[in-house]
């Protein structure tokens, strides 16, 4: 382990200028990509198609541009067959298809490579180690490597503020390795050495702030005064909202100080909806005021945050102030969270008080005609378990599906109430057999979404269903009439489902090629070409991303045309995470007959305003989609990006659950 600890760490520092590249004599060492070449065509088709064998021909092409476009194929792709292939691809004479080669083994991530991409490190190069090549290699080892690699890398401070790709690569590299839970003090260290420092450049820095908002079980005892001091002077809301979150993931009460203070301070509303969320791990009388000072926050991303961390951690004492809420005028987002809430924390035996206010949730529901707040309240109504009947009655009863879906996981926030024991004591089974009858009718119902989110409940590991439910054939059956790929994902759900009920291996299906890349269309795209997206909420426009995701674009352009987003509902909004749309229920469930595969070259969401494709699992694409609220690193090299907003942001933040786009305009 210390031999090769060294020689990675020899293979990584090195920084000299005293070796030559291989000799390219007068090979082809320019890369221009055209979408209109043919051949660039033909290669992109194959991707699509996952034929590897016929991309393998394209590796010893004179022209550079084919084989970095064959190359970067297997980013998508992500075979571990392509291994070997790959590697002899790492000494290709030119630097940006060696770097392709790099990012597509990192995408493919298998850790019986590590030691290759470590040794095709070039420490001593005559134009430049700081190049895309290297970093590549640095992130490629983030996403394979172990806890030593981690250790090798992490300690490497010979990196210069103008070696921009190393240290992108190095800190990259720290942040893949937290995301698959492998992390040390060398790590935590050095990434808090570039925040630290004024010259690293803003983008290795909003790796680096990430890194402490997503790694799980890190130490920030020897870092709390940097930290803090950080998180009080840094200008740039992507950095302060990630340290607000890992301030609240260390549940350290030195940080809750800056966090209050900084809620009187902070004017970026995604970083204040962080800081709400990050009070959630602090003792409540330390947060209740700042929490109900925001209950009627005009911005209200930050006011429904602030009631959902009063609905999960609340206080007994205060539920006489939660009921207030319902009394005066507020976002059906704000009241259905704050009528949770009362029932959350009412004490578990006052039957005749949480019963009266039950009802009074009851009404809001039924005195409302938007489908997303009737949904909303029925959550509100699960935070009583006793309330089970009325789920099980407004499932029944309820034609709509996004309340019919919503009585389902309010079934399921029940059953995984840590009271539901204590409230039903010896007669749980009977209560339990109900609501089982219920999730057994949804499975059977011939509705996807329903299926999904009954599945869903029965595969959770700690409510026991295996000594419940011995025969499954009616799943069985259920699976038999799915259609593929078009319910792709409800199909996947109830296979686990199956598959954990008996105790069997499960492995996701994964659609077949069926929907070619339109390429007549895909020229009517320019480098200039706009989607103009008007929704109730106003104007954003668009950038399409051709040469990054032609098979996307493609797709979207058509469904443009077809005119198939007039209407459609902005179903799924996280403040400050994503708004997303394009499903034709509504329900996130939803898609048409078809599946799209994922492309993800090496472009990152490292910024707000991303369009991303929400899928099920790579390569489930179809018509949904979603636009980031601020830099989603955790997202990288798995969900298709295919444009970026360029006008318009303020009005994505502003877009609510239930919001509709009245058309998309393309603009060639």
């Amino acid at each position: 382990m210390k031999i090769r600890q060294k020689t990675i760490i020899c293979l990584i520092i090195g920084i000299t200028f005293i070796a030559c590249v291989p000799d390219t004599g007068n090979e082809i060492t320019d890369i221009s990509i055209s979408m209109s070449d043919p051949e660039i065509q033909k290669i992109i088709d194959l991707q699509d198609k996952h034929e590897m064998k016929s991309l393998y021909s394209y590796f010893h092409n004179e022209n550079p541009a084919y084989r970095y476009q064959a190359v970067i194929s297997f980013a998508s792709i992500k075979n571990k067959e392509a291994n070997d292939s790959l590697i002899r691809m790492l000494q290709d004479p030119v630097t940006q298809v060696r770097a392709a080669a790099a990012y597509a083994l990192g995408q493919i991530g298998d850790n019986k490579i590590t030691d290759r991409l470590i040794s095709s490190f070039r420490g001593k190069d005559t134009l430049n180690v700081n190049n895309i090549f290297n970093a590549n290699i640095l992130e490629a080892v983030g996403k394979t490597g172990n806890i030593s690699d981690l250790k090798a890398i992490a300690t490497v401070k010979t990196y210069r503020s103008t070696d921009t790709l190393l240290l992108l690569g190095q800190a990259r590299a720290i942040f893949r390795m937290a995301l698959r839970n492998i992390v040390n003090d060398e790590g935590t260290s050095r990434m808090v050495d570039l925040l630290y420092q004024d010259a690293v450049p803003k983008a290795v820095k909003i790796i680096a702030a990430q890194y402490f908002a997503r790694a799980k079980d890190i130490n920030l005892s020897l870092s709390k005064v940097r930290l803090t001091d950080l998180f009080t002077k840094e200008r740039n809301p992507d950095i302060r909202m990630a340290l607000a979150t890992a301030f609240g993931k260390s549940k350290d009460s030195d940080f809750l100080p800056s966090l209050k203070a900084a809620m009187q301070t902070e004017t970026d509303y995604r970083v204040k909806c962080n800081i709400v969320r990050a009070l959630a791990s602090f003792p409540y009388a330390e947060i209740r005021e700042v929490l109900l000072n925001n209950l009627k926050n005009e911005n209200l991303h930050i006011a429904s945050t602030a009631a959902g961390v009063l609905m999960s951690n609340g206080f007994i004492e205060d539920v006489p102030e939660y009921m207030k809420y319902d009394t005066v005028t507020i976002p059906w987002q704000v009241r259905a969270k704050m009528n949770g809430a009362v029932l959350a924390h009412t004490a578990l035996y006052f039957t005749k008080s949480k019963i009266s206010f039950s009802e009074r949730i009851l009404k809001n529901l039924r005195e409302n005609d938007n489908p997303y707040a009737k949904a909303s309240y029925v959550d509100a109504l699960s935070r009583d378990p006793f309330n089970y009947l009325i789920l099980n009655r407004l499932y029944s009863e309820e034609k709509n599906q996004i309340v019919k879906i919503a009585a389902i996981e309010g079934i399921g926030n029940i059953l995984k109430n840590p009271l539901f024991f204590k409230a039903f004591g010896y007669g749980f089974g009977k209560i339990k057999a109900e609501m089982l009858n219920t999730l057994v009718t949804a499975i059977t119902s011939g509705d996807i979404g329903q299926t999904s989110a009954a599945s869903g409940i029965l595969k959770e590991p700690s409510l026991q269903w295996k000594e419940w439910l011995k025969d499954l054939t009616f799943m069985r059956e259920v699976l038999t009439k799915l259609k593929l790929p078009k319910d792709t994902e409800t199909y996947n759900e109830l296979k686990s489902c199956i598959a954990f009920l008996e105790g069997s291996e499960y492995k996701q299906e994964k659609p077949v090629f069926n929907h070619p890349i339109d390429w007549t269309l895909l020229q009517t795209v320019g480098d200039s070409s706009i989607a103009a997206i008007k929704t109730t909420q106003g104007l954003i426009r668009v950038k399409l991303f051709k040469r990054n995701a032609p098979g996307t674009v493609s797709n979207f352009v058509q469904l443009i045309n077809d005119k198939f987003y007039n209407g459609k509902i902005f179903h799924r909004v996280v403040p400050n995470f994503v708004i997303q749309t394009g499903c034709p229920r509504g329900d996130g469930y939803g898609s048409l007959d078809y599946t799209i595969r994922s492309e993800l070259p090496q472009i990152y969401y490292d910024g707000e305003g991303y369009i991303g494709m929400a899928s099920a699992g790579n390569h489930t694409e179809g018509t949904q989609w979603f636009i980031t609220h601020s830099a989603t690193p955790h997202l990288d090299g798995n969900y298709t990006i295919f444009g970026k907003v360029i006008e318009g942001m303020d009005v994505v933040h502003k877009i609510q659950l239930g919001d509709k786009i009245n058309e998309i305009i393309f603009v060639k």
